[in-house]
């Protein structure tokens, strides 16, 4: 079975160990015969691993903050998280899958090189005007780019912005503007990407003549933009 016909839900369920006994052997005798399957998950597994270190439920354990004042540093410890994440899920690739060919059971472990030395291609999504769901969108994407310009690994991200999530992106509403500005003049390689569609339909429906800040272009249509970008291989994440 390819790397296509698994979408990200399934995979983010995979490594959040939600799938049933039956669905993650399947999943996982594909991916020990599938090598864009595995560059996939273990992407997933790296962001995931990012961001969970970035925003933990609770705060770092005694031993990692006495690293962190030690002058170790935000990055120190999100390089840390991510590649023991990284590791730990070749690990169990390696230890689940059913396979009986050295070949196979090494393939984890390079493609962990593989993920790294490429380039990674985040699209981030936003639905919602919730100004806490802005704001978390905002910090996971800097946090991103951050962590990626630190390392050398060649990054893509963009943001779509559909729904009432479009409002993040209108002049003169967007609870951020200053801060898309600053992110867009650091990192050339992000782009913020507003929905046409819903343009069209809130203008439609409300009377409103709405301007996108300048940092973001239009594209047609968010969903089948978004869609596009995950039949290509690219990491989705909805905030």
């Amino acid at each position: 079975m390819n790397a296509d016909h698994y979408s990200d839900e399934q995979l983010n369920a995979f490594i959040d160990n939600e799938l049933a006994p039956q669905e993650r052997l399947e999943l996982l005798r594909a991916a020990a015969d599938s090598d864009p399957l595995r560059s996939r998950l273990l992407q997933l597994q790296y962001l995931k691993e990012l961001t969970r270190a970035a925003y933990p439920l609770s705060g770092p354990k005694n031993g990692e903050r006495r690293a962190l004042a030690a002058g170790g540093g935000l990055t120190r410890y999100l390089t840390a998280a991510a590649i023991g994440g990284l590791s730990l899920f070749a690990v169990q690739l390696v230890t689940e899958a059913p396979s009986t060919s050295d070949h196979n059971r090494r393939a984890p472990l390079a493609a962990i090189g593989d993920a790294r030395t490429s380039q990674t291609r985040v699209v981030f999504h936003i639905s919602s005007d919730s100004r806490e769901d802005a704001a978390l969108l905002l910090d996971q994407v800097e946090t991103v780019l951050k962590e990626h310009r630190a390392s050398g690994q060649p990054l893509r991200l963009e943001v779509v912005a559909n729904n009432q999530g479009l409002r993040l992106m209108q002049q003169g509403r967007s609870p951020f503007p200053e801060r898309i500005r600053r992110l867009s003049e650091t990192y050339p390689n992000l782009v913020f990407a507003a929905c046409g569609n819903t343009l069209e339909r809130m203008a439609k429906e409300t009377g409103e003549q709405i301007r996108i800040v300048p940092e973001a272009v239009i594209v047609r249509s968010g969903i089948s933009y978004i869609t596009r970008r995950q039949q290509t291989g690219w990491a989705y994440i909805k905030v």
